[in-house]
C-alpha cells in the first residue's frame, strides 16, 4: 500500500494489487461527506451497508452526521487496509469509535461493536456471498468498491440485484460511477436512478433508489 496525501490533505491509500485508489485524489474526507453520507440525506434509527468498508471514512462520516442512533454493516475482506486505518488519526470525530471497533476485530475477531446507540458489524469475506447472507435490511448503502475496471465483479446486474433484495422500500444508494454500462446495471436490475453530487470530477455521481 503506498500513502497518498489526497486535495483536502486527508490520507488515502493506493493498492497495487488492485491498480487504484481507495477513494478520489480531490479529497478522500471530503468523498465520503458529499458523495455519501450527505448526497443520501441519512437520518437517525437507520440501518447502513458500508460497501466497501476499506479506510472506515464513509463509516465515519455517517456517525458524525448522525451522532447517535445507526446501525452500520461494513462489508471488507481486506485486513491489510484495516489495520492502516487503525495506525490512523483521521479529522473525524467519531474516528475513537472507528478505531475502537477495529482494535476489537483485528486484536479479539470481534464483529460487533456497540457504543451507546451507534452499533457496528463487520461482515468480513467476499461480499458477492455475504450480502446474501444478512437479514437486516438497510435504509441507506455506501457503494464504494474499486472501480469497474479494477473488480467488475461486483458491478453487475446480478450482485445490483442481491444488494437491491437487501433493501427496505425507497433505501438508496450512493456511489461515485456514472459509467453508461453501470448505470444500466442498476436499471435493469430494478433501481430508480438520480444524479448525485459533482466533487473531483466533470461528471455526477450516482444515486439508486429501491422502489
Amino acid at each position: 500500500m503506498k500513502e497518498v496525501i489526497t486535495g483536502d490533505n486527508s490520507i488515502t491509500y493506493y493498492s497495487e494489487e488492485a491498480q487504484d485508489h481507495y477513494h478520489t485524489k480531490s479529497g478522500a474526507r471530503e468523498e465520503a461527506f458529499e458523495k455519501h453520507a450527505k448526497a443520501l440525506e441519512i437520518k437517525a434509527n437507520s440501518v447502513i451497508y458500508d460497501m466497501f468498508f476499506g479506510l472506515g471514512y464513509n463509516s465515519a462520516a455517517a456517525i458524525d452526521i448522525l451522532k447517535d442512533n445507526v446501525t452500520i454493516y461494513c462489508f471488507e475482506n481486506d485486513k491489510e487496509i484495516l489495520k492502516l486505518a487503525l495506525e490512523m488519526d483521521a479529522d473525524f470525530e467519531s474516528w475513537c469509535i472507528i478505531k475502537d471497533f477495529l482494535r476489537g476485530f483485528l486484536d479479539n475477531g470481534e464483529t460487533i461493536y456497540v457504543k451507546d446507540n451507534i452499533k457496528l458489524v463487520m461482515v468480513y469475506g467476499d461480499a458477492l456471498e455475504t450480502i446474501k447472507e444478512e437479514r437486516e435490511k438497510a435504509d441507506y448503502i455506501f457503494f464504494d468498491p474499486f472501480s469497474p475496471a479494477k473488480v467488475p465483479q461486483f458491478w453487475t446486474v446480478d450482485f445490483f440485484k442481491d444488494i437491491k433484495s437487501k433493501m427496505n422500500k425507497n433505501g438508496k444508494l450512493s456511489t461515485y460511477s456514472c459509467a453508461r454500462f453501470v448505470k444500466d446495471n442498476f436499471t435493469e436490475a430494478g433501481f430508480r436512478l438520480e444524479k448525485g453530487p459533482i466533487i473531483g470530477r466533470r461528471s455526477p455521481s450516482t444515486i439508486a433508489i429501491n422502489e
